[in-house]
């Protein structure tokens, strides 16, 4: 069987973009990679076009950006990129479509007409019904326009594809909340396996005697915010007993505004993110904004770090673990004082920096096995073949 997977995520660093590839990996481990054509419709790259492989680039110009926008489409779509998807499927007899992200409403409904056979299946990296109007209060002119059409052509895919598949428990209530409809499966975030620890001797010479907190973000203001929140109200009444550690491409740019403080580290991109996960003794995301399942969260857990977050960074973990894992390896804070008391539980009852029991439930559900169950189910039960 052949396939189309289709994304706007694929070059990205964040968490749609591990997303993204890790679904573009997944499907092409099942079918093999001949068999998977891929559109990514990202815009860092040129144009290429090769039997499996379509990139389309960025629009060349603001008239370009404002002619998509008449045609109803969002910026990464133009009706002649659709039409060339549509030839992809036609010319390589595909049978099944993966469109990752909710926001390709006209693109499957113009497949839909010309293929009626052919599956369609759309994945909710969030619901952008619940974000986009958020973001559009600061938003630019023409990006507020293209945020109102990614909002009717995700109207327009809810009911357009043949399954819809979320996250987890609460997206599936935005989903009802917005659409009264519910998803047709779950796929959780997964992350790769572990890297191996290659003893960076930077972070092996600023030993300091202390334990060790680890933040792990890209340049996004809700990251800022957390980790400058975190400092004010957490880390300066525990500072004693602990060194901070904020890790991300882009973060040692900022202006932290935290003067001589010895315990304050900022590391921008690494290569790997391993031996900081490795030295970690807790991990924390005190985060307060955003959608869907935090890329973050499952890779500390993989780590086996215990892990101290918001109810935003463990939304779609923490309520699927269960009490003996709860408060003792995985803790939900929204306050200051919840996150000392955690700090506290831990001075007093000890910190291990691998936890197996994390480990376990990153094999069942969040690991490349778990993506390749859930998604081989899809396959079979959505074409009727038996892979």
């Amino acid at each position: 069987m052949k396939a189309l997977f289709v994304s706007k995520e694929l070059n990205l660093t964040s968490g749609s973009g591990v997303g993204a590839r890790m679904h573009r990996d997944t499907l092409t481990a099942i079918l093999k990679s001949n068999n998977v054509y891929i559109v990514d419709l990202s815009f860092s790259g040129k144009q290429t076009n090769t039997p499996n492989y379509r990139t389309y680039g960025k629009y060349k110009s603001k008239l370009e950006r404002i002619r998509r926008c008449f045609q109803k489409n969002q910026f990464f779509l133009s009706n002649e990129i659709i039409d060339d998807i549509c030839n992809i499927i036609s010319d390589n007899n595909i049978k099944f479509v993966f469109l990752d992200d909710s926001v390709f409403g006209k693109l499957a409904t113009t497949i839909k007409k010309r293929y009626p056979k052919v599956v369609i299946v759309s994945f909710f990296h969030d619901v952008k019904a619940s974000l986009y109007p958020i973001w559009m209060k600061s938003a630019k002119l023409w990006d507020k326009v293209d945020m109102m059409i990614g909002l009717k052509n995700e109207e327009i895919s809810v009911c357009s594809v043949d399954k819809n598949i979320v996250l987890n428990l609460a997206e599936n209530n935005l989903l009802y909340q917005y659409y009264g409809k519910k998803a047709d499966y779950f796929l959780p975030v997964c992350v790769g396996e572990p890297a191996v620890c290659k003893k960076d001797p930077y972070i092996q010479q600023t030993v300091s005697g202390k334990k060790r907190i680890l933040f792990v973000g890209a340049l996004y203001q809700p990251n800022i915010n957390g980790v400058h929140w975190f400092y004010k109200n957490v880390f300066t009444k525990i500072s004693n007993e602990y060194d901070l550690w904020v890790v991300g491409k882009g973060l040692d740019t900022v202006e932290w505004k935290i003067q001589n403080d010895a315990s304050f580290h900022v590391k921008g991109f690494v290569d790997s993110l391993a031996d900081y996960y490795e030295y970690a003794d807790v991990v924390i995301a005190p985060l307060t904004d955003g959608g869907g399942m935090k890329i973050k969260t499952a890779e500390a857990i993989s780590y086996g770090k215990t892990f101290i977050g918001s109810s935003e960074s463990l939304r779609g973990y923490y309520e699927n673990m269960q009490e003996n894992i709860r408060k003792k390896f995985v803790f939900q804070c929204d306050s200051a004082e919840e996150y000392i008391n955690a700090f506290n539980y831990l001075s007093k009852n000890g910190i291990k920096r691998k936890n197996e029991e994390l480990i376990q439930i990153y094999e069942e559900n969040y690991s490349p096995s778990a993506a390749y169950n859930v998604m081989k189910k899809i396959l079979e039960e959505t074409t009727g073949v038996n892979i």
